[in-house]
């Protein structure tokens, strides 16, 4: 893991035990993205997204990492409660209004 992505988890005071770098591409096509699995200190699993893009963050993309957190949930048979996005482009409004069970993080 790089010392930004570290430098961001230690700003937001994000914890995690056993943080694993998964590698995207075993997942989904996208190459914007970077997938971080951990557990926290409650004991819960978190999966973590960074997006590093300059186009606007929407709904039907929320949809496609809902679709990439399933195949995750699969392929390592555990049951991920919190789910984070870390994005540097403007979001849509939307988004961060009807999706409660996702924590959204701007960073630049």
């Amino acid at each position: 893991m790089d010392n930004r992505i570290c430098n961001i988890f230690n700003q937001r005071k994000i914890l995690l035990k056993n943080l694993r770098t998964l590698d995207i591409k075993e997942f989904s096509k996208k190459r914007n993205y970077q997938l971080f699995l951990g557990i926290d200190k409650s004991g819960f699993y978190n999966l973590i997204f960074f997006r590093d893009s300059k186009s606007r963050f929407v709904n039907k993309e929320l949809e496609e990492l809902r679709q990439i957190s399933e195949l995750v949930k699969r392929k390592f048979d555990t049951n991920i409660v919190k789910f984070g996005l870390f994005y540097s482009s403007p979001i849509c409004s939307k988004v961060l209004k009807s999706n409660s069970d996702w924590k959204f993080y701007d960073f630049m």
